[in-house]
């Protein structure tokens, strides 16, 4: 009986067979994690005892602006379902609906529309406050608040700037140069201005801004500080099963209670293989929006795959590549080169660092890509391969090694597999 893999696409499970002679390594499925069972109550504890500061009560200011920023439709929590009963919260501790404004964090991502700005909120939450998206360009709105010591100057959104509380929403996950997703990111690069987001991004030339590293990271320790100077007041990190439910909740000071949220991560999506692969496929699910997201993926399956090797995606990719992500790679430059066209403004900081270590990535490997969401000649420009499905993608494979060990990772970018030491 063939041996069945497995990959998430679009949400849903998608199986298939793998071929006899491969040497299957590790189907790297994450731990199974219960979704909260009653999500207003988990919040208002997480709240009420937030981790490295104090309660909620204890920390709302008196008359001045509540900025409650969300992340935006490239993450998968439902930011809404958790905003509700901190908003009611607020309103309990005398906080009027007019002292609130939500800023939708997209940093350098594309525009939200209305109908993302509402399902990721809810209509209870867009109907009831002013919310607006984040703008980087909009120097009218955007206040000089510092300089970290790295010289990043941290230009803010004007109404998170003024504001006497500053309360943020996110996801926690691997993040391919800033260690984890979570934590800091949604000041800078969430609210933050152009030149604040492109001098922080241009430190993926060094080597210690990579997955799942923070101290010592300079990405992930600049985006700490401007945090601070910008008066992020308190963070809430949201961890999701493969179900994209919210299996926990961790508020609190930014750096602690990021740090609590990753340990929790790794203890449902950090899993160890035996040995490297010669072939890995993995899924861009949870980050299945466009090929920058779902590039996570493939970035944490490079850590288990040999050189010479190759990594297969299956990811929806309905946005295509990703801003300036295709007009990068289909020049094919050099990785350091890309470093310099972020600064130049011809990379985009969003797109950028990921086309950087996918030249990188290519040097000595192969990327198959199978997607229904980006064109065949589009895949091939940018130097990767295409297949039509994981089935057609295996078969080409079959022809090309023999024998080889092989990783599954069907929940990839969020998924992360390490050899066992």
């Amino acid at each position: 009986m063939a041996t069945r893999g497995k990959l998430y696409f679009k949400g849903q499970e998608q199986h298939f067979d793998i071929p006899e002679d491969w040497n299957l390594l590790a189907q790297a499925e994450p731990r199974e994690a219960c979704a909260i069972s009653d999500l207003k109550a988990s919040v208002r504890k997480a709240l009420e005892n937030p981790i490295g500061m104090p309660g909620l009560k204890e920390v709302i200011p008196a008359e001045s602006k509540v900025a409650i920023i969300s992340e935006d439709q490239t993450r998968p929590s439902p930011t809404g379902a958790v905003m509700e009963p901190l908003v009611d919260m607020l309103g309990e501790l005398d906080v009027e609906d007019a002292r609130i404004h939500v800023i939708i964090g997209r940093g350098t991502h594309r525009e939200t529309t209305p109908e993302e700005i509402e399902a990721k909120l809810g209509k209870r939450i867009v109907d009831r406050f002013e919310v607006s998206v984040h703008d980087v360009d909009d120097t009218d709105n955007l206040v000089l608040m510092g300089m970290t010591s790295r010289e990043t100057p941290v230009w803010i959104n004007r109404k998170v700037a003024e504001a006497g509380l500053v309360i943020a929403i996110g996801t926690i996950n691997p993040h391919y140069f800033a260690g984890y997703g979570g934590g800091a990111k949604l000041i800078l690069p969430g609210v933050s201005g152009r030149e604040s987001i492109v001098r922080n991004h241009t430190m993926i030339a060094d080597k210690n801004a990579v997955q799942g590293k923070m101290e010592g990271n300079p990405i992930w320790e600049d985006m700490l500080e401007a945090a601070r100077i910008a008066k992020l007041g308190m963070k809430i990190d949201l961890l999701l099963n493969t179900r994209k439910e919210v299996c926990n909740i961790f508020a609190g000071e930014v750096e602690q209670a990021q740090k609590a949220a990753v340990k929790a991560l790794l203890d449902i999506y950090g899993l160890p293989v035996p040995r490297m692969a010669d072939i890995t496929l993995t899924a861009g699910y949870p980050l299945e929006t466009n090929l920058i997201q779902s590039g996570k993926a493939v970035l944490l399956a490079n850590e288990v795959t040999k050189e010479g090797g190759t990594i297969v995606l299956l990811s929806a990719l309905d946005d295509g590549a990703g801003p300036l992500l295709y007009e990068t790679l289909k020049e094919k430059p050099d990785p350091e080169t890309v470093i310099q066209w972020i600064a130049e403004g011809k990379a985009s900081p969003t797109g950028g660092p990921i086309s950087s270590m996918l030249r990188t990535l290519l040097q000595s490997k192969k990327l198959v890509v199978v997607s229904d969401g980006i064109a065949k000649e589009q895949i091939e420009d940018m130097d990767m391969m295409y297949a039509a499905s994981i089935e057609e993608a295996i078969g080409t494979l079959s022809g090309q090694y023999k024998n080889p060990d092989v990783i599954i990772s069907p929940v990839g970018s969020s998924t992360f597999p390490y050899v066992a030491a």
